[in-house]
């Protein structure tokens, strides 16, 4: 096996433009409660990518998308296919393993199937190619102590799955809506936090802006209020150069279900520019593509150069 990572086929500009715009679409359809339909768009962009369709610029990308909405809809053995042949690309490609995403999918789709032995062999896959407890930060914890050996139990595995799972989803949260007290605090929180932010103490910014968080119900995604607050604090992490931590709340503030973070430009800088910081490159690329979509080269003015360098290195701009 060779020692270097496979470079992506770069596919051109419009194409990628594409099947971005045919994503965001999915997404837009899945928050309004059309499933079926998101999941038609986002079969559309995956079968838009030509071969090797595993191996492009955005397959990554469309791949765990697809594999979200298949999971979120049902079709777990549509799912397995498609996982197997994900995988056993990445297996067989002849260069260095380092995307372990594939193999944590897997294991939660096997999981789904009932099928503990091939979950395990799945997560414990994803730790030898190196996945961290960050790769699983949007997935139940106990997948990464399945991953590590930590929990080795069939009987166990399918009590927790059934429990932090199956059971959850099965129960539908209602947004209850704010009182205007709330509202009114929460708002306050946030200006006192703009206050310390403005005066570049951002350890405080953070304290205040979590404590206004905190007041916003569960699922906090359904309220809009809480894409700002992830937002600011993302960026409060950024300009500390505390990347790991800003892309955990840039991620939150992506997938907030009252507000299409798609569309502001400021979160798709932040989130392709902590993406990059933690080497995640290919992910990186597209966030900075959609914040140069929206504001072209306007948004870089006030950044390390790097940022836009990288983006003209690894996309042909208009």
């Amino acid at each position: 096996m060779k020692s270097e990572i496979r470079k992506a086929v770069e596919l051109s500009p419009e194409l990628e433009d594409k099947t971005f715009d045919m994503q965001g679409e999915a997404f837009e359809l899945l928050e309004h409660n059309k499933p079926e339909e998101a999941l038609e768009k986002i079969k559309n962009a995956w079968n838009l990518l030509p071969e090797p369709k595993f191996n492009t610029s955005c397959s990554n990308i469309i791949l765990c998308d697809l594999i979200e909405i298949l999971t979120k809809v049902g079709k777990h053995e549509e799912a397995k296919t498609i996982l197997t042949d994900w995988t056993n690309d990445i297996e067989t490609c002849g260069y260095r393993i380092y995307e372990t995403t594939p193999f944590i999918l897997s294991g939660e789709i096997f999981l789904y199937l009932n099928k503990i032995e091939e979950a395990k062999e799945q997560f414990h896959k994803s730790a030898k190619y190196g996945a961290t407890k960050r790769d699983f930060s949007d997935k139940p914890l106990f997948y990464f102590d399945i991953a590590k050996k930590k929990i080795i139990e069939n009987d166990e595995i399918i009590n927790l799955f059934k429990k932090e799972v199956l059971e959850n989803k099965s129960i539908q949260e209602i947004p209850k809506e704010l009182t205007d007290s709330e509202i009114d605090q929460i708002e306050e929180l946030s200006e006192n936090g703009n206050i310390y932010f403005d005066n570049e103490n951002y350890n405080k910014a953070i304290t205040i802006w979590e404590k206004s968080l905190s007041l916003i119900p569960n699922p906090k995604n359904s309220y809009s209020e809480s894409l700002w607050l992830e937002t600011s604090i993302g960026d409060a992490y950024f300009l500390l150069g505390e990347y790991a931590k800003a892309l955990e709340h840039f991620e939150n503030a992506k997938g907030n279900m009252e507000e299409n973070a798609y569309e502001n430009p400021f979160v798709m800088l932040r989130l392709g520019q902590t993406l990059l910081e933690n080497s995640m490159n290919k992910e990186a690329k597209e966030y900075l593509l959609r914040a140069y979509m929206l504001e072209e080269e306007e948004i870089f003015e006030n950044e390390n150069k790097k940022y836009f360098n990288f983006l003209k290195q690894n996309v042909k701009l208009k």
